[in-house]
């Protein structure tokens, strides 16, 4: 009985603290090139089939229904031809920037920019606690009907802008040679769609987590043992750490990331200090 006492009073707690500042006509804005459209939610809803789906979240650990619009459509009512991009980058209110390789939303063409949870207390999603953080997820929230793509990219809250690139540029600079070991290029394309949504290397990248390369590279104070033990299982060395653990990942792709964050040591840009 006082568990669930604590539980309800938990749960008031967070949604009066959370502030449900969004919007209805919250644009989303699309940016191709030079050129960025911005589509209102009616405007989204009356020009593009509503979607509707459950699915199991892992940043909540329960289903979940969502209501929105497919990722595809809101490309094609913007005039982007999915097989002429290369990748995506997902803008978020709090400074997170989501980077996503387009085969992945060739294989999971299912993608909905959400703006509803149904069932959500006191707003359109109920909140997400993220380490001492809580985040509502509006006014957008990516979401997939398949689980599996979490593992795969996780999926981006506070959207507010989807940038579309023809080639890889954003990221072109922190592209090993092509004559780097197949490690170093795999670990290489992992970071690109994982970390670097919140990290940076020579200060391209996110804003949330701390930058990895400039001016010391993270493997010069922290041995391989103790990444692949905290990229694994954050929690276990901070309580309540904001950057969550990664299960879905193999050891070979975490020793991969691990090396490519070894060879980007040799590749600082340390004028970008000055």
């Amino acid at each position: 009985m006082v568990k669930k006492v604590v539980a309800a009073l938990s749960l008031s707690f967070l949604v009066t603290h959370v502030s449900w500042a969004w919007s209805p006509e919250q644009p989303l804005e699309v940016k191709l090139g030079q050129q960025t459209q911005s589509f209102t939610l009616k405007t989204l809803l009356a020009e593009a089939p509503e979607q509707s789906f459950t699915v199991f979240n892992d940043a909540y650990h329960k289903k979940q229904t969502y209501d929105g619009v497919r990722l595809v459509d809101i490309l094609r009512l913007a005039g982007v031809d999915i097989n002429q991009v290369n990748e995506i980058t997902f803008q978020c209110a709090d400074g997170y920037r989501a980077v996503m390789n387009i085969d992945i939303l060739k294989k999971y063409p299912d993608a909905v920019i959400s703006y509803r949870q149904k069932g959500a207390v006191g707003g359109d999603f109920d909140p997400i606690v993220e380490g001492k953080k809580i985040a509502d997820p509006s006014p957008f929230y990516l979401v997939w009907p398949q689980q599996e793509t979490y593992g795969l990219f996780p999926w981006p809250h506070q959207v507010v802008g989807i940038d579309v690139a023809m080639d890889d540029s954003t990221y072109a600079h922190l592209k090993p040679a092509a004559d780097t070991s197949a490690s170093v290029q795999r670990g290489y394309e992992l970071f690109k769609g994982a970390c670097l949504a919140c990290h940076s290397i020579n200060l391209t990248g996110g804003v949330i987590g701390p930058e990895l390369n400039i001016p010391m590279n993270i493997t010069e104070y922290r041995d391989a043992e103790y990444l692949k033990k905290f990229i694994r299982n954050p929690d276990s060395f901070r309580a309540r750490s904001r950057m969550t653990g990664l299960p879905d990942l193999t050891d070979q792709n975490i020793e991969d990331a691990i090396s490519y964050l070894e060879y980007m040591k040799s590749h600082k840009q340390l004028e970008k200090l000055k």
